[in-house]
């Protein structure tokens, strides 16, 4: 499959079976106010962390996040993901812990996020 195709199937289970989240990174304004750059209704899956996924700082409470880069790619969200960035799901903000992601052929094809909080 080509990367492309691998992005396509991607997009269409999240869809099918996902939900939506907001993906924000937190900038510094004028006088070092935090301001929210967000990018909303990006289709996600989320499932608690098995127990070999737990890693020093995580603990069972985390998930893993899966989204595709096409919405985060076409609203603009400046690449890459990175620690500290975070998602918010279920009325609930969550720290991207690690941002997971999967190249195929030097194409980021889906991100596998651990997040917690």
């Amino acid at each position: 499959m080509t990367p492309q195709e691998l992005i396509d199937d991607l997009d269409a289970a999240l869809i099918e079976t996902g939900q939506t989240v907001t993906l924000r990174r937190l900038t510094l304004g004028p006088g070092g106010t935090q301001i929210p750059f967000d990018v909303e209704n990006v289709p996600a899956a989320i499932r608690p962390l098995k127990p070999e996924e737990l890693f020093e700082g995580v603990d069972q409470t985390a998930s893993r996040v899966v989204i595709s880069p096409t919405v985060i790619t076409a609203r603009q969200f400046p690449l890459p993901i990175r620690k500290g960035d975070k998602i918010v799901a279920n009325g609930k903000v969550r720290n991207i812990e690690f941002p997971g992601p999967i190249y195929v052929q030097d194409v980021l094809v889906r991100l596998n996020m651990a997040v917690a909080g």
